[in-house]
C-alpha cells in the first residue's frame, strides 16, 4: 500500500478538536502537526500515533498490563505471571489523582485522539486480526499512558538480581567476579562531582548502552551547541520510536516519540535540545521477608486469560515491603526464600509533567527545574542550547538504601531490619550532581552513571570502549581548527572501530611465532580494528576469540565465566591481558587459531557472520513467522563499537538482537538543521511502502531532515491532511 493510499484512509473529522489541525507529511510518512491551538496538539498526536502504530500500541499496552497471553496463548503465561507480580501500574491510581490540571488535560486529549481515531477506523491493523484483538474494546485511558510509562521505567537491575542469584553458588564465578568488579570501578567518568550534594560524590564508573553527545559553543563555528544521540534498543519492526514535528502558537518541537506516550522524549525545541541514555540506576531493594509472620503475607489473586486455552489462576503474595518475588517465574528456581520487591516505581511520581515542561524550556535552569517531579526510570539527560551551553542531568530519585543494598556482600537479598537498608527519603534529580559547561567543551553519555557516589547510584558497568573512542574522535576533530560540525558527529555515530578488540587481536597474533600459511593469523596481524561488513580481520578475530573462550575459559573456569566472555564487551580487555601475561599460553592460542581455520574458510568476512534480521514481533511465531520477516542483511559494527550491534561471540552466523535503532543530530544555530533516521520505517502498517523505507537510508549513513521554519516545513513536507472539527477535507497533494 502506497503512502497516498494510507493517507486516503485517514479519518479527517474529529469532534474533540477546537480548531483545524493540518498534518504535513514527507515522503517517509513523517508527520508535522501544525495546530492553531496548543490544546489541540496532544489530540492530534494521539490520532497520528494511532494511524501509524495502533497495532504496536495495542501490544505495548497489554505487555505493560501483563496480558500477553490474551493475544498469543499459554506460551506467555509465565511472562504475564511475572508482570502481574511486578505490578507496574501499582502507583498509577495515585499518580493520576495527583496530576496537575494542565498535565491531566494533555493526557486526556491524547487518549481522546486515540479513541476517536479507533472509532472511525475502516480496517483494523493486521496485528488486531492475527492476535484476535477487538479495536472497539478497552478504550484508552490516562491510566494506560501512565502504566506504559512505568513499563519504560522498569529497573534494569531486576535482571542483574536473577544473574547474581543464579551465580551465587558457582565457585568458578565467585573466584572470577572480583576481576569484573575491579574493571567496573576503573571506568572513565563523563563529568566530575558538579554541584555538591550530601552523597559525597567521587569520580568514575563503567558504562554500556545508548550514546548521546553534546558539544559546547566554544567548539562550533556559530557558537551554538550541537547534539548527537542514538538510542539502543531491541531491533524489531515497527521501530520502537516514531518521528514527529509539532508547530503551534506555544510549541515548536521535532523529535522521537514512543507510540502510547504523548511526549517528545529526545529532540529539540527552538532554544534547547535533549537526549538520554539509560543509566541503569538502582531504584529497588530486594528484602528478605522470611521472618515475617504468616499473616503479614496477603494473597492477591490474578486471572490470566489465555487465547486458545483455559484461563490460569495465579496467587501473588503481597508483603508490607512489596510483592514477594520468590514464587514468581524466573525467580522461583533460584531458591532465595521469601523476598519482597521494594521499587521506587511503586510509589507516585510525575514524569509526564517533566516532559511537558521540557517541551517548553528555554534555558538550562528551566530544563533542570523540569525534573523536580521525576523519579523513574533512571536516565542521563544531556542538554544543548542556542547560546552554546551544554549540561547533564541525572534523572532519577535516588534512595540511598537502594545503593547500599546493591553493594551488600551478601546481596542482593538484604535484611529490612538493618538500618543501612531501610527505605527512606530520596534525592531528586535537582539535588543530585549535574554538569554544566565543562572545561573540555563536551559531554558524553553511554548509559552510564557519569559519577560514582557513596552509596552508588549504579553498580553495573562495562568496558570503556565506546566512551573512550568518542572522546578520542572529538579530540581529533578539534585538534585542527578547534571546531566540530554535524558531519563529524554523524561519522562518530556510525564509527565501527574497536580499540579493545584490536588490542586483543594484536596480543593473540603476537603470541604465535611463524605459523606460515595461516590465513587466520595473517588476517589478525593486518586487521585495523574496524568491524566493516567486508572485514576479514574482524571475522578472523571473532572466530579465534570463540575458540579461545572454548579451549581456555570454558575448559578451565566453567560455563558461567565463559558466558561472560561470550557476551561482555569487557572481555576483549581481559583476553588481551591474559594473553599478554601468559595466563593464556602460546599453545592454547595456537590451538584456537587452528580451530578457527575451517570456520574462516566458510565465513571469511564479518558480514558472513554478523547479520541483522528485519522482522515484526510476529516473526518469532514458528513456521508462520516467516511471513513477517523482510530479510536478513550483513551489517557492520559489534558489541564494543560506537555503532553498537550487540551479539554473542560464536563461530556461526548470528543475528543482532539489540543496538542502535534511531539517530538524531541537531545544530542549535539553525532551526532547520535537525536530522533523524529510524532503523526500519515510520509506518507500522504491514504491507505499507513506508513500513521499512528508512532502512536503505540508514544503511547509506544518511538522515531525514525535520526543519522548524514554517516555509521549510511546507517545502519538505509536501502532502497535507487537514483534521477538522467540522466537515472533512480530502487528503491531497500539496502544491
Amino acid at each position: 500500500m502506497t503512502l497516498d493510499e494510507r493517507l486516503a484512509e485517514f479519518p479527517e473529522r474529529y469532534a474533540g478538536l477546537g480548531a483545524p489541525v493540518e498534518i504535513r507529511w514527507n515522503d517517509h510518512a513523517v508527520p508535522y502537526l501544525i495546530a492553531e491551538r496548543d490544546e489541540d496538539v496532544p489530540y492530534a498526536l494521539g490520532i497520528v500515533h494511532a494511524h501509524l502504530r495502533l497495532g504496536q500500541m495495542a501490544i505495548i499496552r497489554r505487555l505493560a498490563q501483563g496480558r500477553l497471553s490474551e493475544m498469543v496463548g499459554p506460551l506467555t503465561t509465565d511472562i504475564d505471571h511475572l508482570l502481574r507480580t511486578l505490578d507496574l501500574g501499582r502507583a498509577v491510581p495515585e499518580m493520576e489523582a495527583a496530576l496537575p490540571d494542565d498535565t491531566r488535560r494533555w493526557l486526556q486529549q491524547y487518549v481522546d485522539g486515540v479513541n476517536n481515531y479507533r472509532a472511525q477506523l475502516r480496517r483494523p491493523p493486521y496485528e488486531h486480526r492475527v492476535l484476535g484483538l477487538d479495536v472497539d474494546a478497552d478504550p484508552w485511558t490516562i491510566a494506560d499512558v501512565l502504566t506504559i510509562g512505568r513499563l519504560a521505567s522498569a529497573d534494569l537491575n531486576w535482571a542483574r538480581w536473577i544473574t547474581e542469584l543464579s551465580r551465587r553458588s558457582n565457585q568458578e564465578w565467585l573466584a572470577f567476579a572480583p576481576r569484573v568488579r575491579a574493571a567496573q570501578k576503573n571506568g572513565k567518568a563523563s563529568f566530575g562531582p558538579g554541584v555538591p550534594t550530601p552523597l559525597d560524590p567521587i569520580t568514575d564508573v563503567g558504562r554500556t548502552g545508548s550514546n548521546s553527545v553534546v558539544v559546547g559553543g566554544q567548539h562550533t563555528s556559530a557558537g551554538a551547541a550541537l547534539i548527537a544521540s542514538d538510542p539502543h534498543l531491541g531491533i524489531r519492526l515497527p521501530n520502537f520510536w516514531c518521528l514527529v514535528g509539532i508547530r503551534s502558537p506555544g510549541l515548536k518541537l521535532v523529535g522521537l516519540t514512543i507510540p502510547g506516550l504523548p511526549f517528545v522524549l529526545e529532540g529539540r525545541n527552538e532554544r534547547i535540545a535533549w537526549g538520554g541514555t539509560n543509566m541503569q540506576g538502582v531504584s529497588s531493594v530486594l528484602y528478605d521477608v522470611s521472618d515475617l509472620r504468616r499473616e503479614a503475607f496477603t494473597p492477591r489473586r490474578e486471572t490470566i486469560r489465555r487465547r486458545f486455552w483455559t484461563d490460569a489462576e495465579v496467587v501473588i503474595r503481597e508483603t508490607p515491603f512489596g510483592p514477594d518475588l520468590s514464587r514468581a517465574p524466573f525467580f522461583e528456581s533460584l531458591d532465595v526464600g521469601p523476598a519482597a520487591l521494594k521499587w521506587r516505581g511503586h510509589e507516585p511520581s510525575d514524569e509526564a509533567t517533566t516532559f511537558l515542561r521540557v517541551h517548553e524550556a528555554g534555558t538550562w535552569d528551566e530544563f533542570l527545574d523540569a525534573f523536580q517531579t521525576y523519579a523513574v526510570g533512571a536516565q542521563n539527560f544531556l542538554y544543548a542550547d542556542v547560546e552554546g551551553r551544554i549540561g547533564q542531568v541525572l534523572a532519577m530519585e535516588f534512595v540511598p538504601a537502594a545503593g547500599r543494598a546493591a553493594m551488600a556482600e551478601d546481596g542482593p537479598v538484604v535484611d529490612p531490619r538493618d538500618e543501612a537498608y531501610r527505605w527512606g527519603e530520596g534525592f531528586s534529580p535537582t539535588e543530585l550532581p549535574t554538569s554544566v559547561d565543562p572545561p573540555k567543551g563536551w559531554l558524553i553519555s553511554c548509559n552510564n552513571t557519569p559519577i560514582r557516589t557513596d552509596p552508588p547510584l549504579t553498580v553495573t558497568g562495562a568496558a570503556d570502549d565506546r566512551f573512550q573512542r568518542m572522546d578520542t574522535l572529538l579530540d581529533e576533530a578539534v585538534a585542527g581548527d578547534g571546531r566540530v560540525d554535524l558531519d563529524e558527529l554523524s561519522a562518530l555515530q556510525q564509527d565501527v572501530h574497536s580499540p579493545a578488540s584490536l588490542q586483543s587481536a594484536r596480543a593473540i597474533a603476537s603470541r604465535v611465532a611463524g605459523a606460515e600459511n595461516s590465513p587466520v593469523l595473517d588476517a589478525l596481524r593486518t586487521w585495523d580494528g574496524t568491524y566493516t561488513r567486508g572485514s576479514v580481520g574482524a571475522a578472523a578475530y571473532q572466530l579465534t576469540l570463540h575458540h579461545l573462550i572454548e579451549t581456555h575459559y570454558l575448559a578451565g573456569q566453567g560455563e558461567t565465566v565463559a558466558g561472560f566472555f561470550r557476551s561482555s564487551p569487557g572481555a576483549h580487555a581481559f583476553v588481551a591481558e591474559d594473553v599478554a601475561s601468559g595466563a593464556v599460553d602460546a599453545e592454547t592460542v595456537q590451538r584456537a587459531i587452528e580451530l578457527a581455520a575451517p570456520d574462516f574458510a566458510r565465513f571469511g568476512r564479518w558480514g558472513d557472520l554478523h547479520r541483522l534480521r528485519l522482522e515484526h514481533p510476529l516473526g518469532l511465531v514458528p513456521v508462520l513467522g516467516r511471513v513477517f520477516r523482510l530479510g536478513e542483511f550483513p551489517v557492520p559494527g559489534s558489541t564494543s563499537t560506537i555503532m553498537k550491534r550487540a551479539h554473542t561471540v560464536t563461530n556461526r552466523p548470528h543475528t543482532v538482537s539489540f543496538g542502535a535503532n534511531a539517530r538524531h543530530l541537531s545544530d542549535m544555530s539553525d532551526p532547520d538543521a535537525n536530522d533523524f533516521v529510524l532503523l526500519g520505517g515510520q509506518d507500522g502498517w504491514l504491507g505499507s511502502t513506508v513500513y521499512a523505507d528508512q532502512w536503505p537510508v540508514w544503511q547509506r549513513g544518511e538522515y531525514i531532515r525535520l526543519p522548524m521554519r514554517e516555509d521549510s516545513i511546507r517545502t519538505m513536507f509536501t502532502r497535507s491532511t487537514v483534521l477538522s472539527p467540522a466537515e472533512p477535507r480530502h487528503t491531497e497533494k500539496a502544491e
